[in-house]
């Protein structure tokens, strides 16, 4: 059940910031503290029936490992958050003011900051890593209704483009391969993963919808293996 698996989620084991706190009169406790799981809200927005519990729920998650909303910050652990919210939404017995809430944090993990030394998961920036789970279910948020497809268009923002072949061309390199999103002007900075490396690059085609063939030109002599991954630089760049 979608409950047990929440709450069987090692919460702990994902790094997540020390916060210094301004404690209230009656907190006795130490200035710099972790933030608490996310386990009771995300419970009871799953199981919410009234909009008093799907507020309560939201509050909880603003102010837990997921993420920080004072602050507009979000931790490594929205990566896992997200899945379930997905399928918070995803219930076909979900409370619509809970289904809202969970597709409008979703939409905010791909847009908050995260803290230097915590917005990465697996060498992925946090805003990618939510980027890919969210087109795994893009027949779902397609058909849901205009904030299903606007939290797809800003998903595909953080494209995707894993390469299949590249070829030598004057003094840069293309690089062709499957495009998952969009890219967002002629113009990209790129970083390759696994490794880091950035390049300047500029759209020679991609595909008309939001996956498909794309090829980029990267300015200068480039080192890529075939199955590496190039994404939007700037993604892994974005701290608090």
């Amino acid at each position: 059940m979608l409950i047990e698996r929440i709450a069987a989620v090692d919460w702990d084991a994902i790094p997540t910031p020390g916060l210094h706190l301004t404690p209230r009169a009656d907190d006795t406790g130490p200035p710099e503290r972790w933030l608490s799981d996310p386990v009771e809200p995300l419970r009871l927005l799953a199981t919410a029936r009234s909009r008093v519990q799907v507020a309560t729920a939201v509050s909880g998650l603003e102010y837990s490992s997921v993420m920080h909303g004072h602050m507009s910050a979000v931790f490594p652990a929205a990566v896992t958050a997200a899945r379930f919210l997905l399928e918070i939404a995803e219930q076909p017995e979900a409370f619509p003011p809970a289904r809202a809430s969970a597709i409008a944090l979703l939409g905010e993990f791909l847009t908050m900051a995260p803290f230097h030394g915590f917005h990465r998961v697996e060498g992925t920036a946090l805003c990618c890593a939510v980027a890919d789970l969210l087109r795994t279910r893009r027949a779902f948020l397609r058909a849901l209704d205009k904030s299903g497809r606007l939290l797809l268009q800003e998903a595909d923002t953080h494209w995707r483009l894993e390469v299949t072949e590249t070829l030598a061309d004057g003094d840069g390199v293309l690089v062709f391969g499957a495009l998952a999103g969009r890219f967002p002007a002629a113009r990209v900075r790129a970083e390759l993963q696994p490794g880091g490396a950035q390049h300047a690059a500029s759209v020679e085609y991609q595909a008309d919808g939001p996956a498909g063939e794309a090829c980029l030109l990267l300015a200068g002599p480039a080192a890529l293996p075939v199955g590496g991954v190039l994404r939007p630089a700037e993604c892994g760049e974005r701290e608090h």
